[in-house]
């Protein structure tokens, strides 16, 4: 009951913070808020700190939850990059950059923590994926796992960097698509890419 409860709360936090931005998600803020519970904010929450990690937290278990979807044991290595974007766009598209932005700058050291867990969660599965696409024929096999891996992470931190990518005039969703094509462009075959050609036309 309690989790569901806090889940809840939390979603209702961020969409918040998406429809009135990142200086409305304060506890004084938030107590006042109508479409708040003071009693059930008051359970979870003490502090601004909390909710900042709480909203970290439920970030994570989201993204982790997309990276154990049964669309990521597909066969088809481009199936599955196809099948995580559409998920983590679905997923992350409401929770604006302005509000990592925001966290990024108060609590540093949250953010950082909750950054590396979810770096590390995508490396892994990159580097799964690469293995198995070289193997189907779809990825080029001349490629060095490690280096794409980390050049896709270093991909989604410039998805966090304002200097780079200012929010008011980039949308999530748009910067991760392009993002996201221009990676996987960079590591096909051929076959890779005709076959990604035939995806898109049916997306």
């Amino acid at each position: 009951m309690e989790d569901k409860e806090r889940f809840n709360l939390i979603k209702t936090i961020r969409n918040i913070a998406r429809e009135e931005g990142a200086d409305s998600i304060t506890i004084d803020k938030l107590e006042v808020n109508p479409s708040i519970e003071k009693s059930t904010l008051k359970r979870y929450f003490t502090d601004d700190e909390e909710v900042a990690r709480g909203i970290f937290q439920n970030e994570q278990q989201a993204f982790e939850k997309i990276f154990n979807d049964e669309h990521f044991e597909s066969n088809n290595s481009i199936d599955m990059l196809l099948a995580v974007s559409r998920l983590i766009a679905k997923n992350f598209s409401y929770l604006t950059p302005s509000l990592y932005h925001h966290y990024q700058k108060k609590y540093p050291d949250i953010f950082r923590g909750y950054f590396n867990n979810r770096a590390n969660s995508v490396f892994n599965r990159i580097r799964e994926n690469l293995t198995n696409g070289m193997q189907q024929g779809y990825y080029r096999n001349d490629l060095s796992v490690e280096l794409v891996a980390r050049g896709y992470i270093s991909r989604m931190i410039d998805l966090y960097n304002p200097a780079n990518f200012p929010a008011e005039n980039f949308s999530f969703d748009a910067f991760f698509n392009q993002m996201f094509e221009t990676f996987v462009l960079s590591i096909v075959t051929e076959k890779g890419k005709r076959y990604w050609e035939t995806k898109r036309l049916k997306q």
